[in-house]
């Protein structure tokens, strides 16, 4: 059984196998450490029972009054994990985030040439 998690520093160390993808946009080590401890809420993974991180989602919270809202800045599952719904969850738990920080809804930016991610976001 798989364990959804808040991320961890450790994580940064053992992301190899989902962050080096074409489809995965990656970060200097300060902006995943900045989400970390600004939004720990809003950065979650999923871990396989071996530890084997599977996926990851990477948010915040922003915005003002009526617009105050989470925002995915990345959302990535390790290709031999992909096809599980682990991104589904991982959004799910996101969304669950934003709802809790009095958001009002969510938003992300999607690479126009991504048409499986597209596919998911509008399911």
């Amino acid at each position: 059984m798989t364990t959804t998690r808040q991320f961890r520093c450790e994580d940064l160390f053992r992301f190899n196998n989902v962050n080096l993808d074409p489809l995965t946009e990656t970060y200097q080590m300060s902006f995943y450490l900045q989400y970390l401890s600004t939004w720990p809420d809003f950065f979650q993974a999923e871990a396989h029972p071996s530890g084997n991180l599977m996926g990851y989602v990477m948010g915040k919270a922003e915005g003002e009054g009526e617009l105050w809202h989470g925002h995915v800045t990345a959302v990535t599952v390790a290709p031999e994990y992909r096809r599980n719904r682990i991104a589904n969850k991982l959004m799910g738990r996101l969304e669950e985030g934003s709802e809790a920080a009095k958001g009002n809804f969510v938003d992300l930016f999607v690479r126009k040439s991504n048409a499986l991610a597209i596919g998911m976001y509008k399911g």
